[in-house]
């Protein structure tokens, strides 16, 4: 059997670590994985996308793999259009929740989904599936359940080394935040609360629009050489980075999974996230040690702050909560999941309940 993967770019994230994971996972099954890139590289202009959208669409005409999976909304547009001409399988994820999707991206996604044109259509959280409730009948038919299956980070570096490496104080606390500074990763927060808080130092791991904006408000609020931005980075960076922070904070403004949050807790750091129902769903319930704050509330994240940095949950309980979550978040289990579908062609046969955390702990 033979796989095509569509992703927009290869910006680092949780759509390029599922992407990868299912290339490394499926071919113990039989499957082989090809993955094509629709854009070259990010950042283009409109003509040059439309040009990669018309290149992809001719390409999908003619495609003959056993199945097409996409991971964004232009790629499983395209992909519930033109693929398939052959009998391959048509499956698209949604990475994004409707609101948070530009609006003729939106309205096109709803018409092609509804035409039908989603052999399978897949969230990876029950607070993903949900937000398409109003979706016409026949959209939603598609719509399945497949939880992210999560490597647990390995940190391959002891704590002063990583720290030496990425130009971290060596005693100061360290707070981490993994994401692409963009508006939904809201970083905002963190540097107008760090102005708040007495020597920590803000790292942030990953590359995106909102960096330069962010660096003029660390510079006005006084705390610039206390912010470190990192840049994007590899799967082992981050994870030594897990290692050698003494708090994680997340306070995104929309998830569909949120999956920095899981592996910072698989590794069993004291964490802030913001007060999401995804995150709630995918972290568990109000007794795991973790908490949920509004997300633009600048005051609540100074104070958590400076409490999970003072004074973290127990070492007993984050580790109970990391093997929760490696358990539940399982690679092996997500693989099977993907290969029952991919051979069966019915949805139903890859759907399954989500597990509730609190039965774990």
């Amino acid at each position: 059997m033979r796989v095509l993967q569509i992703l927009h770019t290869d910006e680092r994230g949780g759509i390029l670590t599922l992407a990868t994971a299912l290339e490394r996972g499926l071919p113990a099954f039989g499957i082989r994985v090809d993955t094509e890139l629709l854009f070259p590289r990010p950042g283009l202009g409109a003509v040059a996308k439309a040009r990669a959208a018309a290149a992809m669409a001719a390409r999908l005409v003619r495609d003959d793999h056993d199945a097409v999976v996409a991971y964004q909304a232009t790629a499983s547009i395209l992909v519930g259009i033109f693929a398939g001409r052959r009998g391959g399988q048509r499956i698209v994820h949604q990475t994004a929740i409707p609101g948070a999707t530009a609006r003729p991206l939106r309205i096109a996604d709803k018409l092609v989904g509804t035409a039908g044109r989603y052999d399978a259509n897949i969230a990876n959280t029950v607070f993903t599936r949900d937000e398409f409730r109003t979706y016409p009948a026949r959209y939603r038919r598609s719509l399945i359940l497949i939880e992210h299956g999560v490597e647990p980070p390995q940190p391959g570096s002891d704590r002063p080394t990583t720290r030496r490496r990425f130009g971290l104080p060596a005693e100061a606390p360290v707070v981490l935040t993994v994401g692409r500074p963009t508006p939904q990763k809201n970083q905002g927060v963190l540097i107008d609360a760090l102005a708040r808080i007495g020597d920590a130092v803000l790292a942030i791991a990953g590359a995106g629009s909102d960096e330069t904006a962010l660096r003029a408000t660390a510079e006005a609020l006084g705390v610039g050489a206390r912010v470190r931005f990192l840049g994007a980075l590899a799967p082992a960076d981050v994870a030594d980075l897990y290692g050698a922070c003494d708090l994680f904070a997340f306070p995104s403004v929309w998830e569909t999974f949120g999956l920095a949050a899981v592996e910072a807790a698989m590794v069993g750091i004291p964490m802030v996230v913001s007060d999401l129902s995804v995150l709630r769903e995918v972290l568990g319930q109000p007794e795991a040690p973790v908490v949920h704050l509004p997300p633009f509330d600048v005051a609540a994240w100074a104070e958590a702050i400076r409490t999970g940095l003072a004074a973290p949950p127990p070492r007993a309980a984050r580790d109970a909560f990391a093997v929760a979550l490696r358990r539940r978040y399982s690679p092996v289990d997500m693989i099977r999941r993907y290969v029952a579908l991919l051979r069966t062609g019915r949805a139903e046969r890859a759907a399954g309940p989500a597990i509730e955390l609190e039965t774990m702990l």
